[in-house]
């Protein structure tokens, strides 16, 4: 039996256009009964100013023009930092970000190590990368049977389906994604070494219903499995060497 644990804040996006998982917004509102759903940012459905400038200012700077979907994501991510940084009590206080095909798939373990996990660290990943996030060797320490907390290999984060950061982590992600360039999730690229504390857990405890995305496409090519096999294979070797 789901018990809800209110103490934890929760930021949901959603969509009253993504019908398909309205199942799981439930689900989740039976999890923490007292989330804020945020509406998903789709320039489909809602205007964004100067929409193809963004695109062509995001190719300039990378090489690759951030698809519709990409942009929406980075806009209502920046939306809900706001309301962090108007809403924290503390420093250490940390909001737990969802989308609508988070999956919570160790409640206990969840609500029981939320605080404690996260209070070193600046941004933490509950779930990251459909799984394939790793931890480094040398930071990682058993927190439950089977579970490991600690640093994450930062090639290997992505994804914003299950992630918590506090008031600091707000305002740094604020000022580093003004200039719009990559997708919101490529941390590394928008951030220096050092400048946010980075914290995980493996395996995860928020993942994902299968669902099609909204903005990637489904990575289910041969081509595309090798290749995640490929980089999950270096992750390991890197992380295990650190």
């Amino acid at each position: 039996m789901t018990v809800a644990h209110a103490q934890i804040p929760v930021f949901l996006v959603s969509s009253v256009h993504e019908t398909a998982r309205k199942p799981f917004v439930e689900l989740l509102r039976k999890e923490f009964p007292n989330l804020e759903q945020v509406e998903a940012i789709y320039p489909s459905h809602t205007r964004v100013p100067f929409l193809q400038q963004l695109q062509e200012r995001s190719e300039e700077r990378t090489g690759r023009s951030l698809k519709e979907g990409e942009i929406g994501l980075i806009l209502t991510n920046r939306k809900i930092w706001r309301k962090i940084l108007n809403r924290a009590s503390s420093d250490e206080e940390h909001f737990l970000i969802l989308e609508s095909d988070s999956k919570i798939s160790e409640s206990q373990l969840l609500h029981k190590n939320f605080n404690s996990l996260s209070a070193s660290y600046d941004i933490f990943f509950w779930g990251a990368w459909f799984g394939h996030m790793r931890l480094l060797r040398s930071k990682r320490k058993t927190f439950a049977v089977g579970y490991s907390a600690g640093e994450p290999l930062i090639n290997s984060v992505a994804c914003t389906y299950g992630y918590s950061i506090n008031r600091k982590a707000a305002a740094v992600l604020l000022k580093a994604t003004a200039r719009i360039a990559y997708p919101v999730d490529e941390f590394k690229r928008y951030l220096a070494p050092g400048q946010l504390r980075f914290g995980g857990v493996a395996p995860e405890l928020i993942s994902v219903h299968p669902s099609p995305s909204t903005i990637r496409q489904d990575g289910s090519s041969l081509k595309e499995k090798i290749w995640i096999l490929l980089l999950d294979l270096r992750n390991h070797i890197l992380s295990f060497c650190r």
